[in-house]
């Protein structure tokens, strides 16, 4: 068995956009790099596999599916066994256009595809003989659930405190970790799966989040070689803020949140047993997915919100968004998902900000022992909910750009990926 592992630095330049709030943000410093994380893959049958990590808030369609093509044609590994995520970091590159708030910069997006690629190629190049193994571990105090209904049936996404409410759901406590070591049983790296916004830092310095800490912390316990690729899981429900007791987020709370994911990631690998065969493989697919339509009450409102001189920015850019989603026409959109086969583990991806209850119905029916949820692998489509949370007062069924999909989609998407799973066990 080999693996490779590297990392490249995707920090965009001071003065650049950042995405991932309804207001305009330029950079101005660094709390913390960004990077691109990847692992390359091989067993002694030559099946291959490459995943990389990004520090971004997505990754663009059109880039994702450039930079695998890239990859399949020079390092050998088929376009099914290669995926690529994002952390969904708030505090990064400008690699999305999002109504004025921020403007994707063409030049990043080749850089951050290029030195995508580049961390791929040097992983492939940096194999060595590993073991591997998997283990899951615990941690439930860092990830709150976001959406909540009161006692007189109003939803909310983020409500703020106070009031007769109660979350809809629960979150995934499930700390995946994927353990690597060099055949002497030197910590060499691992694949690391846990479920929450990354969205802890805010301000107008780039950072990794909460995901970078971890990193940070990792490197510390097992040296600088130690290269740690995280997945962020289905989190488009889930972040880090309790609306039930309360919080207060110092300065640095993301620090902390990592540290504590970092512990019970060093607690979970030591106990992971070693895998004797390791099959790779990997099936993804290609599809549409209806759109839903604004309908006449929402125009009429729009329409309304157009008619006012100074509108709140969050009304006029919801009146935007319907008006335009009525004039284009569009009722598909293209959607790509993937599985991934690394032994007993599948890794499931979904191009969009997915929420928790699909990796909990994978994790139920999946063929495998254990599974893995990929939140934006190979792009973005937006958030996806379950369809309950339909609702007046939950963000991410609001029709905008960032949620356009019908309410089905989570399922077909679900199902999908258990059938590819299928394929390859």
């Amino acid at each position: 068995m080999k693996c490779g592992l590297y990392e490249t630095d995707i920090t965009p330049t001071l003065g650049s956009e950042i995405p991932g709030q309804f207001y305009m943000r330029i950079s101005d410093g660094i709390h913390d790099k960004l990077y691109a994380h990847a692992l390359y893959m091989c067993n002694d049958k030559d099946e291959k596999v490459i995943i990389v990590s990004c520090d971004s808030i997505l990754l663009p369609d059109e880039t994702a599916e450039e930079a695998r093509t890239v990859l399949s044609e020079r390092i050998g590994v088929k376009k099914e066994c290669i995926m690529l995520v994002a952390t969904h970091t708030h505090t990064g590159g400008p690699v999305e256009t999002w109504d004025e708030f921020v403007h994707m910069d063409e030049k990043y997006v080749e850089f951050l595809k290029s030195r995508i690629i580049d961390a791929a190629c040097m992983a492939e190049k940096e194999q060595r003989s590993v073991r591997i193994g998997y283990a899951k571990g615990y941690e439930d105090r860092i990830a709150y659930y976001r959406d909540f209904v009161f006692s007189d049936g109003r939803y909310r996404t983020n409500p703020g405190l106070g009031g007769d409410k109660k979350p809809y759901g629960d979150i995934d406590p499930e700390v995946g970790v994927l353990r690597i070591d060099c055949e002497d049983g030197t910590p060499y790296g691992a694949i690391v799966n846990y479920t929450c916004h990354c969205d802890c830092v805010g301000g107008t310095k780039y950072s990794a989040d909460y995901p970078g800490a971890m990193k940070q912390t990792l490197k510390k316990v097992y040296g600088d070689g130690f290269i740690p690729v995280y997945i962020n899981g289905f989190c488009g429900n889930i972040n880090h803020c309790d609306f039930e007791k309360g919080f207060h987020q110092v300065p640095g709370h993301y620090k902390r949140m990592g540290r504590m994911l970092a512990a019970e990631v060093i607690r979970t690998r030591e106990v992971a047993d070693y895998w004797d065969d390791v099959v790779i493989d990997g099936a993804h697919e290609y599809f549409t997915i209806a759109t839903r339509e604004p309908g006449a009450e929402l125009l009429e409102w729009a329409r309304q919100i157009k008619e006012k001189e100074n509108p709140a920015v969050g009304d006029r850019f919801y009146a935007d968004q319907a008006i335009a989603y009525q004039k284009s026409g569009v009722r598909q959109i293209p959607v790509s998902v993937q599985t991934l086969r690394i032994g007993d583990l599948a890794v499931y991806g979904m191009p969009g900000e997915i929420y928790v209850e699909f990796a909990k119905y994978l994790k139920k029916h999946s063929p495998s022992c254990y599974t893995m949820s990929a939140n934006l692998a190979n792009g973005c489509v937006g958030y996806v909910p379950i369809k309950e949370l339909f609702q007046p007062g939950i963000y991410e069924a609001r029709l905008c750009v960032t949620s356009q999909l019908i309410p089905d989609a989570g399922y077909i998407m679900s199902d999908r990926l258990l059938d590819l799973a299928k394929q390859i066990w």
